[in-house]
């Protein structure tokens, strides 16, 4: 047996561990932070985005970039409360720890696992004047697909959907992974995008709903896009909406 893979199932079980977990969500909050303050940033509309921000929303977020989207929601958001629906799964533990760090709280769900409750829970908070984030291709994909899930909310709610995207020029997009994660580094410059309100009309049928749906995912992605080329990266593309993902166990 090598080295390598008498040690990966070790390092996984010590990963699992609830300190250890804690520890590692520390480190990669103040990774973000670091990350954050030395790379140029350019707000696209900063003016804007406070206005958009200061209103109760739905702030949705594509599932690869969630590392630095919560310096950037917090930053123009600094005196509301915050709530994530975040999986249960264990990487959903670590970015629970994650955002604690960032005074945002979370709800345990995804559609896949604990769907019903985290849905009741989401339009408690929305209907009450609230903001929820929610990674809509989250947990499992496939990539920058939306789901139906917030143009649901926000038929119901009446809040407008509130789209977020960043890129930066020095990053490590992992290949590998099935949400092309980028690993934003340090002392590059970068363009922070927010779409305008996206509002849906209540009482939608189900193809309407679908309709929506389309729309929403087509301005976030125009949105991804326009990010990735201001600062000189290959734009990430989409996933086929059929793929599926194996998740990890």
């Amino acid at each position: 047996m090598s080295l390598k893979n008498f040690l990966k199932p070790k390092i996984k079980k010590l990963l699992k561990q609830p300190f250890i977990i804690k520890i590692v969500s520390f480190f990669i909050f103040i990774y973000a932070q670091f990350v954050g303050m030395t790379t140029r940033w350019k707000i696209e509309n900063a003016k804007e985005i406070i206005e958009i921000l200061s209103k109760p929303a739905i702030l949705i977020g594509w599932h690869a970039r969630v590392v630095m989207l919560p310096y950037f929601w917090c930053k123009y958001t600094y005196k509301k409360k915050l709530y994530a629906l975040v999986s249960p799964h264990q990487d959903g533990q670590l970015i629970t720890n994650f955002l604690k760090f960032y005074g945002i709280d979370t709800i345990s769900g995804s559609t896949n696992q604990n769907a019903n409750q985290s849905a009741l829970e989401i339009m408690r908070l929305l209907k009450e004047g609230q903001d929820v984030c929610i990674s809509p291709d989250g947990p499992i994909g496939p990539r920058m697909r939306m789901k139906k899930s917030p143009i649901y909310f926000a038929s119901k709610t009446g809040l407008p959907i509130v789209f977020a995207n960043y890129s930066t020029s020095r990053a490590k997009v992992v290949q590998k992974a099935w949400d092309k994660t980028m690993i934003a580094l340090p002392f590059g410059h970068g363009v922070f995008m927010l779409s305008n309100p996206i509002h849906i009309p209540e009482n939608l049928t189900d193809e309407q709903i679908e309709e929506y749906r389309l729309k929403v995912e087509e301005i976030a992605n125009k949105i991804s896009f326009a990010c990735d080329i201001m600062v000189g990266r290959n734009p990430v593309e989409p996933a086929s909406p059929d793929e599926k993902i194996k998740r990890r166990g």
